[in-house]
């Protein structure tokens, strides 16, 4: 299969590309700037999804594709960052078009739960209130709608709602990385609150291997991808200390933490029934390999 990954040089892009390169596919990469951190195998186009000109420019450079992975965005908590509408708005909006200008027959759209807001609903299935509360989320949900309009006989379109990814090459220094990092260091994990936020983690090879499903299957609409299993960060900071053999000790900064009592119970049921998605990776597992990726130490 000739497939395109925008988001490439990202964490879960970058997953799914190597998924496919390993399988004998012939990937095609677009991202603003190269990795070198991909397999040479991935042609790797640069091009700014966001510009007057990609269309024109990507369509020329790929001919056309089996399917579209769209797992590129802009990343921002800043309300007036103009780049998350830029790019996670028009930038859909202009994956989509040549997608279809390129004759895909799948486009798979990558969205975030912070489309639902907070958890209220429990288990948070892909039924669940509608709430965003960032203009990140705001930008997620339009692209969901733009990528279910977009649905024809000759085109069919999924959304994944991801929960939130770890494992290898993990870019964001996000509490996962940061609780890996210092537990490989001997430093202490230092937790808010009472330690008790709950958060599904997934690693990004699940998600990889979510997409291939996706393609083998005759599904479309929104289907959430996590773990199944909600972790609190007292329990991950445990999971480094025990699966990287660390020195490090927990401690408790004081401070508070406004999200002690969330709870990410994300149901996997509908992926699992329709999409035969069964995660492979523990936390474990990926916590281990992250930290062979971080630092290039190799851990019994």
């Amino acid at each position: 299969m000739k497939i395109v990954v925008t988001g490439c040089s990202g964490h879960v892009g970058g997953a799914i590309a190597r998924h496919f390169c390993e399988r004998n596919n012939q990937v095609i990469g677009i991202n603003r700037h190269g990795s070198l951190a991909l397999p040479a195998q991935i042609t790797q186009i640069s091009h700014d999804i966001a510009s007057g000109d990609f269309l024109q420019q990507a369509r020329q450079s790929i001919g056309s594709c089996d399917a579209v992975i769209h797992a590129a965005a802009h990343i921002a908590n800043d309300a007036e960052d103009f780049d998350i509408s830029r790019t996670n708005c028009l930038g859909t909006h202009q994956v989509l078009k040549l997608a279809t200008a390129l004759k895909a027959g799948v486009f798979v759209f990558f969205s975030s739960l912070s489309v639902l807001g907070t958890p209220e609903v429990h288990p948070v299935t892909e039924l669940h209130p509608l709430r965003p509360h960032t203009a990140y989320a705001a930008s997620k949900l339009y692209g969901e709608q733009l990528t279910a309009m977009a649905s024809s006989s000759s085109m069919r379109t999924v959304a994944l709602r991801i929960s939130s990814p770890v494992g290898p090459h993990l870019v964001h220094r996000h509490i996962f990385r940061v609780f890996v990092e210092n537990a490989m260091a001997g430093n202490p994990l230092v937790l808010h609150g009472k330690g008790t936020r709950q958060q599904d983690y997934v690693d990004g090879r699940d998600i990889a291997a979510a997409v291939a499903s996706v393609l083998e299957c005759e599904v479309q609409g929104i289907f959430n991808i996590g773990s199944g299993v909600p972790l609190s960060n007292l329990h991950l900071a445990q999971s480094c200390i025990q699966a990287l053999h660390s020195k490090s000790e927990i401690q408790f900064s004081g401070g508070e933490d406004k999200q002690d009592d969330i709870c990410w119970d994300l149901s996997i049921e509908k992926a699992a029934r329709q999409l035969k998605y069964e995660p492979a990776y523990t936390i474990d597992d990926s916590i281990r390999d992250a930290a062979r990726s971080f630092c290039g130490v190799f851990l019994k």
